[in-house]
């Protein structure tokens, strides 16, 4: 009996870890998608030119339909997760519920991609399925830190304040990035840090794109800031762990952001810039999870 429930445990654990996975990956194959120009790849939803095969001559419509693909697969995860969360728990506790939510929103970001082909692209939609994708990897984190991460002992108030900060402008800058290539000001500030030739920019799409980058400066600061304090836990400690993988991501999100107008806007730079916000999304949120649960270990 002890062997069936580890072996459903550890089951569970590795679809946890495929869920986590997928959360990451996805927006960031949503990125390489929409920055290579296949956005439109496939013109009707969801089938590609009428069949559920692209044809293999295009690339444009191979990259969109593996993206469409890759989402089905984190839908089928998804289901996984929540057939094998319940058997173990045998009721819809939080883990349950949670990725029974995860999954519902997987099945409506689907629907608004579809709706995003179907509107020729539209920025404002685009945005709402960005949105609900790192929607999608908070539960993600959300359920894998509840399940492998015991409580924190001792975590001061004004890292709470901290993180819930730093997230903000994790979401803030990742949003405000992908509208800005949307709305067609991603290149329109070829210089870093400055925009063009000037300090204050002069039109409408320079000041989108540096508005997106004064956030992600502000992010910045903060992970420094963050991660500072959560280092004083230990190396060798979870929270201290989790500040090294933090700030790392952040610098080099920062980094390669700062480089996509040297590289001219190569299609990988942009696409690596988007995944590591997500990484970045995703780390800041397991740290509010993290203090969630020492504040209900409390009670």
């Amino acid at each position: 009996m002890r062997n069936k429930k580890t072996a459903k445990r550890r089951l569970f654990l590795i679809f946890a870890l495929i869920g986590c996975f997928f959360a990451f990956f996805q927006p960031t194959c949503g990125a390489f998608t929409r920055v290579s120009g296949s956005g439109d790849g496939c013109p009707d939803w969801p089938t590609c030119f009428g069949s559920w095969i692209p044809p293999f001559n295009d690339i444009h419509a191979v990259i969109e339909w593996s993206h469409r693909t890759s989402g089905t697969l984190f839908g089928l995860v998804s289901i996984m997760l929540v057939i094998i969360s319940f058997l173990i728990y045998k009721k819809f506790n939080p883990t349950v519920k949670i990725y029974s939510i995860a999954l519902i929103l997987i099945v409506i970001v689907g629907g608004i991609g579809g709706i995003v082909v179907l509107s020729d692209l539209n920025p404002a939609i685009r945005t709402v399925h960005l949105a609900g994708a790192q929607a999608v990897a908070a539960l993600m984190v959300t359920a894998f830190v509840i399940e492998t991460i015991r409580p924190q002992k001792n975590i001061p108030k004004n890292i709470k304040t901290m993180v819930y900060i730093t997230a903000f402008l994790a979401i803030s800058s990742l949003l405000s990035g992908a509208y800005a290539v949307w709305q067609g000001a991603g290149a329109v500030c070829y210089k870093w840090p400055l925009c063009s030739d000037y300090i204050v920019p002069k039109y409408t799409n320079q000041w989108i794109h540096m508005t997106h980058r004064l956030i992600s400066l502000g992010l910045l600061l903060y992970i420094f800031r963050l991660s500072i304090n959560l280092m004083k836990f230990g190396f060798s400690s979870i929270l201290g762990k989790i500040a090294i993988i933090l700030l790392m991501s952040g610098v080099l999100q920062t980094l390669i952001g700062a480089s996509i107008p040297l590289s001219e806007f190569t299609v990988w730079s942009r696409s690596l810039h988007l995944g590591l916000a997500t990484i970045v999304w995703m780390v800041s949120f397991s740290i509010i999870i993290i203090i969630r649960n020492q504040e209900r270990s409390k009670n």
